[in-house]
């Protein structure tokens, strides 16, 4: 089992999901009483987010940078940054490292077109709806055409992600209103919803909705337990 450095705390909530994820895969596959090799790194939420307001990308992606090298310093073998928002700083992290990054844009391309999904809706927090660098990432992996809801839905998913669940409050009303979004969107043709924030399997999942779901934060923690067992 190669050692995995986790960079976690954008937010906590889905680093806890992270690790519980990737402990539970270990069991299963080794038995009850292994657990994941892991060396965690925790981002100080109330600072990435402050950066994350100014949209001073430099300041964030120095942070992830940080802990990535503190990581590397640790011993871990590959990185797995456990946040769809923070994999701006992917790059930088693979560049300064030398480390190989688990990414999760390439988990989840890999997971729609398997699934022969064509046009998924992308919920997430503003900045990967709105922003170039997560669709254009995505975009390079994948070839379907990614929907990206209105500027009123943005604000109210938003709102949802960043006031509610990184505070790991979870709200029949927020999931309604999430729900109508994508079924708006699905009359429009949306054949499958892309969960862009890890927090947001927190409110939705497959239970919810009849259009496939692509968890990130189950994709990728799979992906990072894959690795971890990979040869070479």
């Amino acid at each position: 089992m190669k050692l995995l450095g986790l960079i976690g705390g954008v937010s906590p909530e889905s680093t806890a999901i992270y690790y519980r994820l990737l402990n539970e895969a270990v069991r299963a596959r080794l038995g009850g009483e292994h657990s994941a090799n892991i060396i965690l790194y925790t981002l100080d939420y109330g600072v990435m987010i402050r950066h994350y307001d100014a949209g001073d990308w430099d300041a964030f992606n120095a942070e992830v940078v940080k802990g990535a090298m503190h990581l590397k310093a640790a011993g871990a073998e590959a990185i797995v940054i456990s946040s769809n928002t923070t994999h701006v700083a992917a790059d930088d992290v693979i560049r300064e490292t030398g480390l190989p990054l688990i990414h999760l844009l390439d988990t989840l391309a890999a997971a729609m077109v398997d699934a022969g999904i064509r046009k998924p809706l992308l919920l997430g927090t503003p900045v990967v709806m709105s922003g170039e660098h997560y669709r254009n990432g995505l975009a390079a992996r994948y070839d379907g055409e990614v929907l990206v809801p209105s500027a009123q839905e943005q604000t109210v998913i938003g709102r949802i992600i960043l006031d509610e669940l990184v505070n790991g409050d979870v709200f029949d009303a927020s999931r309604q209103a999430l729900l109508e979004i994508i079924d708006a969107h699905a009359r429009d043709g949306a054949d499958g919803v892309i969960l862009g924030c890890t927090e947001l399997c927190m409110i939705l999942s497959q239970d919810h909705t009849d259009l496939p779901v692509f968890d990130t934060t189950a994709l990728h923690a799979a992906a990072a337990h894959e690795f971890a067992f990979a040869e070479g």
